[in-house]
């Protein structure tokens, strides 16, 4: 932060005048020449205008950050304009920009400047009072709050600590840095991005490696330091993992393989091609070679295929004091430390036990008279979303997984269970919408797979709504006589469809969380029911009196006796179909909304004017 707190001390402070961007930008060119002569104000201004028509520099919080890179060394100056009513800054959410931290950036204070940018990022997310930009008065209070964003610096950096960001605020960063990044390598300013790496946290590093696009994020991935670069690599998405192994040399291959956690490696080694899968066994150890073709072998969705065998486990004889040794020893390469697990000789699980409970027991007490035979555990062949109920119920760190005799093999924690409780949310929302799951990101995902899997499910639900023309065709006589029934005809299908789209999400949902399973049909059918009519009769007492005013009262009758049946068979409707997928072992979320809505609209074609015909002849 020192060109900010040189800005204060230099009082390279203004009030800008309008709410024009370019006369805001031009007039802090000129402040900034005045600190350089040697560079003429027109040139600063057109290198912050090419750099804003690349990408926008507005950081967030009504603060944006112009500037202008210049070819030469030099000093790292920063001039600061703030604007009584905002600036119209052209950002994405439309927010004025109140504080502009307009930048001279020669080569090499590229590192600084990325620096200094991140640091306020960072005090802006954890500091809500000091990123509030509108009730300023004038200069002196803009001035106080500059003081406070460069004391909040000094003790971030005192703290020797990054502060991870959240999403949001790591997107905007991400969006405004990445240019300068990319700027900075195509330049040769290695040493200069390696600076500034090592002073992130690894999991925006991955992200910003993976918005990256071809060799700029290899390049990036390849200045990290061995440490941190095994580290990145685990948090990279895998599509991202496998393009940086297929430029990596074999040694280099070898030592990420190595460095990942057994889980994380399964999950790489899933999705690729066997030939590829086989050169990269080649390259591990025989011991991870032995530990990966174990892992693999478990079922692709089981609890197997999650876990890693880096774990501590303890023996029940032993004393509090040679436990704690031993976990001193072990437990470095450890998962987890939170958690201790208790086995037999024969390695069978006995109890697990929290750290926190080891290290304020009585050196001297035996391990099992901490144990209370109270715990968790899950079979490695059970399908994975049963170990996300598990985890949910139980509040747990980590799940040890064993096998049938109870014997344990390893462990699944937190992160992973994350991670499969985000997969299968979105598959079921795919499917609840009529689609085939996609695999890959919806950007990455080639057109192809996109129209594969849309088109299927399309092509069904018009084959299934040729029914409700054919329904229409049959009562065309009845329609011709009383056409008002007509204008009545979508509002009372369409009901049917929401309502009966609704208690298939409502099951669908409550399955997913083990709320309800197929024992509890007819409890839920007949709680349906009551919901169904009662739903039907305030929708009908809506729909008589439009009806009776667009046509008479026996049209409004009509239509209110078919709203209440409509709702009500829609409703049951959309309640059985997931139970009957569940039934026959199918995913009960492919009773998506779509579909029900398709065999409603049947149904509610039928009902309506049958009713309609049965009722008026």
């Amino acid at each position: 932060m020192q060109s900010l707190i040189q800005a204060i001390a230099e009082k390279r402070l203004i009030e800008l005048s309008g709410r024009d961007k370019t006369e805001a930008l031009a007039e802090l060119s000129q402040l900034i020449a005045r600190s350089r002569p040697s560079r003429d104000h027109r040139t600063i201004l057109e290198r912050m205008q090419a750099r804003e028509n690349q990408a926008n520099t507005y950081l967030g919080h009504g603060i944006a950050c112009p500037h202008a890179r210049i070819r030469e060394p030099g000093e790292l100056i920063c001039a600061i304009g703030w604007s009584r009513s905002g600036i119209d800054y052209g950002n994405a959410d439309g927010a004025p920009a109140r504080i502009l931290l307009a930048y001279y950036v020669p080569e090499n204070a590229s590192a600084a400047y990325l620096h200094e940018i991140s640091s306020l990022a960072r005090i802006f997310e954890h500091n809500m009072p000091l990123r509030e930009t509108d009730d300023f008065t004038d200069l002196r209070d803009v001035h106080v709050r500059l003081i406070e964003w460069a004391d909040a610096a000094a003790s971030v950096s005192a703290s020797d600590a990054a502060v991870p960001l959240f999403r949001a605020s790591a997107s905007n960063l991400r969006s405004l840095l990445l240019p300068e990044i990319i700027d900075m390598m195509a330049s040769g300013s290695l040493g200069e991005v390696r600076r500034f790496l090592i002073e992130q946290p690894a999991p925006e590093i991955a992200e910003l490696i993976e918005a990256t696009v071809g060799d700029n994020g290899i390049l990036l991935f390849r200045l990290l330091p061995r440490h941190l670069a095994d580290e990145v690599f685990s948090l990279l998405a895998i599509p991202v993992q496998n393009d940086l192994i297929g430029n990596m040399a074999k040694e280099e291959t070898r030592q990420v393989l190595a460095a990942l956690p057994p889980d994380d490696r399964t999950a790489l080694f899933e999705e690729l091609p066997a030939r590829v899968l086989q050169e990269l066994l080649h390259l591990l150890s025989d011991k991870d070679r032995k530990e990966a073709l174990a892992l693999l072998s478990y079922p692709e969705d089981s609890v197997g295929r999650l876990m890693t065998n880096r774990y501590v486990a303890v023996r029940p004889e032993w004393t509090v004091a040679q436990a704690l040794a031993h976990i001193r020893r072990a437990g470095t390469d450890s998962e987890t430390l939170v958690m201790v697990y208790v086995t037999d000789e024969h390695g069978v699980l006995l109890d697990d036990l929290r750290l926190r409970k080891l290290i304020l027991a009585d050196p001297d007490a035996s391990i099992r008279f901490l144990m209370d035979g109270h715990y968790a555990s899950i079979r490695s062949l059970q399908d994975r979303e049963e170990a996300v109920q598990v985890f949910k119920k139980y509040d747990l760190y980590a799940l040890p997984v064993v096998n049938a005799d109870g014997v344990l093999l390893g462990i699944v924690t937190t992160d992973d269970i994350l991670d499969v409780a985000e997969e299968e949310a979105t598959e079921d929302i795919h499917k609840g919408s009529a689609m085939r799951p996609l695999e890959v990101g919806y950007l990455q995902a080639p057109l192809k797979m996109l129209y594969r899997g849309r088109v299927h499910w399309l092509l069904v639900l018009v084959l299934i709504n040729i029914l409700s023309g054919a329904g229409i065709a049959h009562f065309s006589e009845l329609i011709s006589s009383v056409v008002s029934l007509v204008v009545f005809l979508p509002l009372v299908i369409a009901s049917g469809g929401n309502a009966g789209g609704q208690a298939a999400t409502l099951v669908i949902r409550s399955m997913a969380l083990g709320e309800l399973t197929i024992s509890d049909f007819f409890k839920a059918v007949n709680r349906e029911i009551l919901v169904s009519l009662g739903l039907g009769a305030s929708m009908a007492a809506a729909v008589f009196l439009l009806a009776w005013w667009r046509a008479d009262v026996q049209v409004g009758l009509v239509v209110a006796g078919s709203m209440i049946a409509i709702v009500f068979v829609s409703s049951l409707l959309g309640l059985s179909l997931p139970f009957v997928l569940r039934k026959l072992g199918q995913d009960p979320a492919v009773a998506s909304g779509p579909l029900v809505a398709s065999i409603a609209d049947i149904l509610g074609v039928l009902i309506y004017l049958g009713i309609a015909s049965a009722w008026l002849a």
